[in-house]
């Protein structure tokens, strides 16, 4: 059985094909209560509004997979290591509606999880779809976090800072962001990042070489990278991210 299978097939969704070959323009028509409805697919505020609306898109019509494929590669690299998940302190960032979460909570038994998102709507769906999973959820900016925030994240001290899909195309985290999530990390805490290798977004591009600085200069202590089957485009073309995992050091 899929382990998506707990998210409901709802709403009949259909993708239109797209017009540019930017992740960001790509929109669905769905019926909600009789009535056919049409959403940009990164549109968040609005997706998010409706219980499992974005879930069932990307999910179920888009066949996205990021969270299991993480899941199942942290889940070697801990093994091989022999920690025990139970000890890990994590903050989840751009957490959206909870999918990832739902993995780590669930799949790789994290003991304590916490998450940030900048949509309010994001926290709604997640306490909404997903009641319990995180141990807090914060709606803050990472790149401006406000006082009583960044005094919660070092009284937690989390020894492990993950991100699932929300890099890239002028409408996730930037570099500043990630840079900070960085920074809220303990010293030898996993850093588990998420990444579109070779594409010509300007946003991309420059993640790819924020992390590839990190490894370089020594800061992050590579365990893992690997190309993953993240999603298909509404076009029908598969979409592959590199999931990477390592340790501050």
């Amino acid at each position: 059985m899929s382990r998506y299978a707990y998210i409901p097939e709802l709403y009949d969704v259909r993708f239109q094909s797209p017009e540019t070959n930017r992740q960001s323009d790509e929109y669905f028509s769905a019926t909600i209560e009789g009535e056919r409805k049409h959403f940009n697919i990164h549109d968040y505020a609005t997706l998010y509004e409706i219980p499992w609306l974005y879930d069932v898109a990307l999910y179920h019509a888009l066949v996205c997979r990021t969270p299991t494929e993480m899941s199942d590669a942290i889940a070697r690299v801990w093994s091989s290591d022999n920690v025990d998940p139970a000890d890990f302190r994590v903050l989840e960032l751009g957490a959206g509606s909870g999918v990832f979460g739902h993995e780590l909570r669930h799949t790789l038994t994290v003991g304590h999880l916490e998450a940030i998102d900048i949509c309010p709507e994001a926290r709604m769906a997640a306490e909404r779809d997903r009641p319990g999973l995180y141990d807090k959820y914060y709606v803050d900016d990472l790149t401006n976090l406000r006082p009583e925030t960044s005094e919660a994240f070092r009284d937690v001290k989390f020894n492990v800072v993950s991100v699932a899909s929300a890099t890239g195309w002028g409408n996730h985290i930037p570099v500043e962001g990630f840079q900070k999530g960085f920074e809220l990390l303990s010293s030898e805490g996993w850093f588990i990042f998420h990444v579109k290798p070779n594409d010509p977004d300007p946003e991309c591009i420059e993640l790819c070489e924020w992390i590839d600085e990190l490894i370089a200069s020594g800061r992050l202590k590579q365990h893992y990278r690997g190309s993953h089957f993240h999603r298909q485009s509404s076009n029908g073309s598969d979409i592959f991210y590199d999931v990477i995992i390592g340790q501050k050091t």
